[in-house]
């Protein structure tokens, strides 16, 4: 074990399940101590997946973390995480901005509702938390934020379209523009953050599966075909330790898919950092 984030404070939305909670267990594996934020605090709600269960994982294997139930639609909530943050653990290092909020269809048939709950939660929390977090990363000297995107977050192309395409499918049965739109804007933000922040040394990157991985909400959702590319939660976790511990003046300002951070020469870990992920490769 590597220690790589000793003593490093790290907050990480939807950490009950998917992804975000195999970033939290991760991260705690590397010595951080690890701010756990959703709405599911117990066990027993719609999807498989708590708070309560992530923090016995990271328990169990001696690591530190504190839960904070919160909707990352509220304004006040998000006040709440950066608050007991600090009055926990006494300051803020790293941010990652899992969480997020999805229906896919058609995106002129979405819902003044939905379409407003999308942002909320996809763009407006991100940017809130880390307005929230930054004086606090400037104080320890930097930092790191996260930002989990999406493949949908690609433009498809432009007419004639062909029927037989699969991205012409996929916009015509479950379709992902809402999401993805989110998702674009995103990263459009994180891009110029990074490039803000950097006399700060505060790294601003997103990250996202090439295509897909089988996460609860994933696959529920209806958006993965039997085309996707599917890939282990443990590939996003290792890149997104990348992301959150290498040099902020290097590694910076990236819009990045988390398998082809092999240019770093990652291995793929375990959750638990003990070793690598048997029969996987690159």
């Amino acid at each position: 074990m590597t220690h790589t984030l000793k003593d490093k404070v790290a907050i990480v939305t939807g950490a009950s399940r998917g992804i975000g909670a195999a970033i939290a267990q991760r991260f705690a594996a590397e010595g951080a101590r690890v701010v756990l934020v959703a709405r599911t605090g117990e066990p027993g709600g719609k999807l498989p997946g708590s708070l309560d269960e992530t923090a016995a994982h990271i328990r169990a294997a001696g690591g530190d973390c504190l839960c904070v139930q919160a909707d990352l639609a509220s304004a006040t909530d998000r006040e709440r995480i950066i608050a007991e943050t600090l009055r926990h653990y006494g300051g803020i290092d790293i941010l990652v901005n899992n969480a997020a909020w999805a229906r896919f269809g058609a995106g002129y048939a979405q819902s003044v509702e939905r379409v407003q709950l999308a942002y909320a939660v996809n763009l407006f929390a991100p940017h809130h938390l880390a307005q929230l977090a930054i004086p606090a990363m400037k104080a320890r000297g930097g930092g790191w934020i996260l930002n989990l995107s999406s493949a949908t977050s690609t433009r498809p192309g432009p007419a004639p379209y062909d029927p037989k395409d699969r991205a012409y499918r996929f916009h015509t049965t479950h379709s992902p523009t809402l999401y993805g739109s989110t998702k674009a804007a995103l990263e459009r933000l994180s891009t110029g953050m990074a490039m803000e922040l950097a006399a700060d040394n505060i790294a601003v990157n997103t990250l996202a599966p090439v295509e897909a991985v089988a996460s609860e909400g994933a696959l529920v959702s209806g958006s993965i075909d039997d085309l996707a590319h599917m890939e282990p939660v443990e590939a996003m976790a290792e890149a997104a330790l990348a992301l959150c511990s290498r040099s902020q003046a290097a590694l910076s300002g990236r819009v990045a898919l988390s398998l082809p951070l092999r240019e770093l020469g990652l291995p793929v870990m375990r959750l638990d950092g003990a070793g690598p992920l048997p029969d996987f490769k690159l």
